[in-house]
């Protein structure tokens, strides 16, 4: 399938054999978000993403592992490496936005993965591209345009402010959409890069400020 393809390269690995599933999303991730101030301006947008089980295990399938279950920097790093330059074709799958006007990132800094409790977390701080004034409302979305990877925040400290200006306040703010299983295969496959259907599943991390 082209978007396990895809996850394969993003963690440079062989396509092997590809799994099955007659819905999407196909791959899950669990965010947890900081958005990072500096000068009263949002300057970047650190992300930890951890995956699913079921491509934790089919990634790192193969791999040496260490006398104590782990995995150590000669695995990890080069798939973080990877990962990272893969993603940028697709915009790091995040948008932000103010009241008035969009803005966008640099290239990511500061990358790495985790293994802990048998799952895969990738690490990764996005800066700005042009810092934004503390002002109004801050929107940054992350989504995959074509479903194939569902991102989700997770329940317990989904999102935090870094040195943002008093009276700031974050928030999650969850859509209510339809389940994307009710429609087939086929149409998720004429999905691109440039679809606005995944919007509409795509939770937000929203900081208000006066």
């Amino acid at each position: 399938m082209r978007r396990f393809a895809l996850l394969c390269i993003l963690l440079a690995l062989p396509v092997l054999a590809p799994r099955q599933a007659a819905a999407h999303p196909h791959v899950w991730v669990t965010m947890r978000s900081a958005l990072v101030f500096a000068d009263g301006k949002l300057t970047a947008v650190r992300q930890a993403w951890t995956f699913d089980d079921a491509f934790t295990a089919f990634a790192l399938q193969g791999l040496d592992r260490k006398a104590d279950g782990s995995y150590g920097d000669d695995v990890l790093k080069p798939l973080a490496e990877v990962n990272v330059s893969s993603l940028k074709e697709y915009g790091y799958f995040s948008t932000g936005k103010t009241a008035t006007a969009k803005f966008g990132f640099k290239d990511p800094v500061d990358y790495y993965l985790t293994f802990k409790d048998d799952l895969l977390t990738l690490h990764f701080t996005l800066p700005l591209a042009k810092p934004m004034p503390a002002k109004g409302l801050l929107t940054v979305e992350v989504n995959d345009p074509t479903v194939f990877i569902s991102f989700s925040f997770a329940e317990t400290d989904p999102l935090k402010v870094e040195g943002a200006p008093a009276n700031c306040a974050p928030e999650v703010i969850s859509p209510q959409a339809p389940q994307a299983g009710a429609l087939s295969e086929s149409f998720f496959n004429s999905l691109t890069a440039t679809s606005t259907y995944g919007a509409q599943f795509a939770e937000k991390a929203v900081v208000k400020c006066p």
